[in-house]
């Protein structure tokens, strides 16, 4: 999968979050890092732990929410920002970059 090709299957896309343009001026570190998303079309898989949603799938194909294409491994970024208090933390913020989908 790349952001040129024609896929229709859920893949990962390149994607960069710039926290400046948001106006997010709290945030010192990074100013903008890949995040990534995932998007396309996924299967229909029956999977033994969610019986009753492929049950609902099958019963009322055009009614039920189908399968999604999401993250299925995430990753942490370390950033550097002012809290509340106007104090300065460095910290680890979990799930904030896409690995797989």
């Amino acid at each position: 999968c790349d952001e040129h090709s024609t896929e229709s299957r859920c893949c990962r896309y390149p994607l960069t979050v710039d926290f400046e343009a948001f106006g997010w001026d709290w945030i010192i570190a990074p100013k903008r890092y890949k995040a990534n998303y995932c998007s396309g079309q996924c299967e229909y898989m029956f999977m033994q732990k969610y019986p009753h949603t492929h049950l609902v799938q099958q019963a009322n194909p055009r009614g039920s929410a189908g399968p999604c294409c999401t993250p299925t491994k995430m990753s942490p970024i370390n950033m550097l920002y002012f809290n509340d208090k106007q104090q300065i933390i460095y910290g680890k913020i979990p799930g904030m970059v896409v690995d797989r989908c």
